[in-house]
């Protein structure tokens, strides 16, 4: 039987959903069925559920809550402070014993609220982001590109310190080298990259001092002796530039 003729059914649906949230390399598939579902790939069964998804002319009113256990590998990661990543969201359904798989949704986590022993996930459908509307450039006095960016043009490697960590408390991280032989401000405003527990990292740099970085938010999972990547900062002015 089909994947239609099973949907419109009254007594002959089972449908079953597939949730697979993605980021950058790392990918976590879960699923609603009672029990593991191996398509391949491998779909691990869990407590989740949706809100409905509202048919209309307004894309942006598709948007949909994720219900997740507290202790989920993907809501944890906003428990403190939001992944340096966005977290890609694909919804997919399919019928037991049909087979046929189809695509119900898709777009990306916004924020997670945590509630009691659940964690809501806000999402918001893909088309929102082409809705946008763009930033219109006007005269200013400092440079609008963004640092090492397609219109910058400066390679990032040629700017990059790759150091380990010698200590770390808080907003403030201390490398093992390189950065106290620069003067003050010389990494203020250029941001620091590592890798915890497989995932990616990227912290804005807010000050420079010594061999002191003081970053904008807590650099989560970051260890003694770990490597870093630091890039050097700008401040957008036209001296720096050139």
């Amino acid at each position: 039987m089909t994947y239609d003729a099973q949907e419109v059914g009254i007594q002959t649906g089972k449908p079953v959903e597939l949730f697979t949230f993605t980021r950058g390399d790392q990918v976590n598939r879960f699923t609603s069925a009672d029990r593991d579902v191996n398509l391949p790939p491998l779909f691990t069964a869990t407590a989740i559920q949706r809100t409905n998804i509202e048919a209309s002319q307004e894309l942006s009113r598709s948007s949909i809550t994720i219900t997740v256990p507290r202790n989920n590998p993907v809501a944890d990661l906003y428990r403190i402070v939001p992944p340096s990543q966005p977290i890609l969201v694909q919804v997919q359904q399919y019928h037991d014993g049909d087979g046929a798989l189809v695509g119900v949704w898709a777009g990306r986590i916004m924020g997670v609220l945590f509630a009691g022993a659940k964690a809501e996930m806000t999402c918001e459908p893909v088309f929102t982001s082409i809705k946008r509307q763009g930033l219109r450039r006007a005269y200013q006095r400092q440079c609008p590109h963004v640092l090492y960016g397609p219109e910058c043009g400066l390679d990032r490697a040629a700017f990059k310190l790759s150091t380990t960590v010698t200590s770390s408390s808080g907003l403030t991280v201390t490398p093992a080298s390189g950065v106290s032989t620069q003067v003050n401000g010389f990494f203020a405003g250029g941001y620091l990259e590592y890798i915890a527990n497989g995932w990616f990292e990227r912290r804005f740099i807010t000050s420079h001092t010594g061999a002191v970085l003081t970053l904008a938010t807590i650099p989560l999972g970051l260890s003694n002796g770990q490597a870093i990547d630091v890039y050097r900062g700008c401040d957008h002015t036209l001296d720096m530039c050139a």
